[in-house]
């Protein structure tokens, strides 16, 4: 009986530690700024976009990036930074205000 438990217990922390090496490896979709729609609304997503104006606030910063014709707004809970013409890659949920939508960024990367 004690042979069973013990390796019952060893495939269940092996298992365990397969799925946090699996979870922390997984990145949402890359999506283009473009195809960004109410469907998206709290996904988790990542796009790309050069930034075209930012505006800091004292908790949070207020990013406008674009890429080709399209563009979007992009929520930052800490100051950063990050300045005007930068390539960037954000990570973050589509969230909507005022009846359109933005992306609250987790994770900021320069391109």
């Amino acid at each position: 009986m004690k042979p069973l438990l013990i390796i019952s217990l060893i495939i269940s922390i092996i298992s365990i530690l397969i799925l946090l090496i699996i979870s922390n490896n997984l990145e949402p979709e890359k999506i283009n700024i473009k195809d960004i729609n109410i469907q998206n609304l709290n996904q988790k997503i990542q796009t790309t976009g050069t930034i075209t104006s930012i505006k800091t606030y004292q908790n949070f910063q207020i990013i406008n990036i674009k890429e080709n014709n399209s563009s979007i707004t992009i929520l930052v809970n800490k100051e950063t930074n990050l300045t005007k013409n930068q390539k960037i890659e954000i990570m973050g949920k589509v969230l909507e205000y005022k009846n359109s939508l933005e992306i609250q960024a987790e994770k900021i990367y320069l391109k």
